[in-house]
């Protein structure tokens, strides 16, 4: 089987015997906790978790603090543009700076043009985060953006053109079609070609949605993308946990995904024996490099 990559960035208070999230990257957000969008399942509700560094004094603040603890990269994100994109490349004379010291792996937004998306390549981010979304209901009733799947899939190649590692999250539970649509992201995401693929679950964040990814629609979304996509998949951050939920993470270690970012204790114990182990306190998205340094 696979090596499998376990994950803990600074996104949460996560604390094993194995693994904590002291020490992982920072999330920064450089728009602080604004967004043209109030998506019903967010409600802005993920950017005040994160580092505000929305302003070139808060930014550089940010990046020195993650240099001086020794890590080495850190997720760039933050709230969405009227036209789609996450605006980090206004930041592109502070982050080049930076791009030889840490990796940026970033969540873009929806892209639109070459030039944006060079932007990003020129900021130096390596990886680039994106949902997937999966018809065209959803991205207008639920995410409230005037998108179209169009739009998101042709993101991912502006990005790949621009010469950038692209990793979409399938965000299960999402779609208003139920478990169908949200497989038909995956089915989707086949003429993208991604270097990797993240499967996350939908959690109510935002007291306005309390919908929230079952353990078999997990699953279900993990099998998919493990039998369709040669790439490493993984049982990304943002899901349920507890409970009925750890028999998600054990399928994951059963069928050869290659990570589980904030596993719990109990699925470490399980998968030990199974599978050649390697703790990261990296973004997950971060496993389409560290496959290299472990496979051949």
């Amino acid at each position: 089987m696979r090596p499998l990559f376990l994950y803990a960035p600074n996104l949460k208070k996560y604390e094993t015997d194995f693994l904590s999230s002291r020490d992982g990257w920072s999330a920064i957000s450089v728009t602080g906790t604004a967004c043209a969008f109030n998506c019903k399942h967010c409600g802005r509700a993920i950017l005040r978790g994160m580092t505000d560094g929305s302003s070139e004094e808060r930014l550089i603040k940010a990046l020195e603090a993650s240099v001086r603890r020794g890590h080495k990269g850190v997720i760039l994100s933050g709230g969405s543009t009227a036209r789609g994109e996450v605006p980090i490349w206004r930041f592109k004379g502070v982050l080049q700076k930076y791009r030889d010291s840490l990796t940026f792996i970033a969540h873009t937004g929806i892209v639109r043009s070459e030039e944006i998306a060079m932007e990003f390549r020129e900021a130096g981010v390596k990886v680039a985060l994106l949902d997937m979304v999966g018809d065209d209901e959803t991205i207008k009733e639920v995410l409230g953006q005037p998108f179209t799947v169009e739009d998101y899939l042709n993101s991912f190649k502006l990005l790949k053109r621009a010469g950038l590692k692209v990793v979409p999250h399938v965000i299960v539970g999402l779609s208003v079609k139920g478990l169908e649509g949200d497989l038909m992201s995956l089915e989707l995401l086949k003429e993208v070609s991604p270097d990797a693929v993240i499967v996350v679950g939908l959690m109510p964040l935002s007291v306005n949605f309390s919908r929230q990814a079952s353990p078999e629609g997990l699953m279900a979304a993990l099998k998919k993308a493990r039998d369709e996509f040669s790439v490493p998949v993984m049982l990304g951050c943002a899901r349920p946990r507890g409970g009925e939920y750890l028999k998600v993470e054990q399928f994951a270690v059963d069928y050869d995904v290659d990570g589980i970012a904030f596993p719990e204790e109990e699925t470490v114990g399980y998968a030990q024996g199974k599978r050649q182990i390697v703790f990261s306190n990296a973004c997950c998205a971060n496993v389409v490099f560290d496959v290299l340094g472990v496979v051949a």
